[in-house]
């Protein structure tokens, strides 16, 4: 097993189940690999259509799946070049040919994964609305909270799979310390893009 991956053994003999299938079939099923990167979801129709078009068990083709699934996402997590994926791929027990191309294929498509993981990374607890008031304090049980000045929020975000209004309220020197972490925030997400 590869150095670079910590996987049990059933990911090794998924990848190592790849071996039995024909360099078109195995560009087809790391397309469908791709395809469920860049979606976020397996394609089932899409599964149980190459399943029957070569005369293969749909759960058999699943666990291959899901272990070139697993192998191709912790690469991109890992940034991985072509090469890396064809050394770790050989360690897995793949032969030489069959790794070379999974990393070619790898190779050309690697960049629009990327581009496609730093998208769904970034929209991920999206801003989407921002309320505020401005109030002072008129009237309080404790004499040192009188004529303090208040700022609501109501934030609105994109938790991905459904909108969340998040509620706050903080004094102004809260709010100047927050609005500067805030800059700040703002500062190192433009340096990374």
């Amino acid at each position: 097993m590869s150095a670079g991956f910590t996987a049990d053994g059933k990911m090794g003999s998924d990848l190592q189940a790849l071996e039995a299938l024909s360099d078109e079939q195995l560009k087809l099923l790391v397309s469908l690999t791709f395809t469920t990167l860049t979606n976020g979801q397996l394609p089932e129709e899409e599964i149980v259509s190459f399943a029957s078009q070569h005369k293969m068990k749909s759960k058999i083709l699943k666990e291959m799946l899901k272990g070139l699934l697993f192998f191709m996402s912790e690469s991109l997590r890992k940034n991985s070049s072509a090469e890396t994926v064809n050394e770790e791929l050989v360690a897995f027990g793949l032969s030489k040919e069959k790794s070379e191309l999974i990393g070619s294929l790898w190779k050309t498509t690697f960049a629009k994964l990327a581009q496609t993981m730093k998208q769904k990374t970034l929209k991920v607890n999206e801003l989407v609305d921002l309320q505020w008031k401005f109030g002072v304090t008129a009237s309080s049980d404790s004499l040192q909270q009188v004529n303090t000045c208040f700022l609501q929020l109501k934030l609105v975000i994109n938790t991905g799979n459904k909108t969340e209004d998040v509620l706050m309220e903080m004094s102004l020197p809260q709010f100047y310390k927050f609005l500067q972490q805030m800059e700040q925030a703002q500062r190192q997400c433009a340096s990374y893009s």
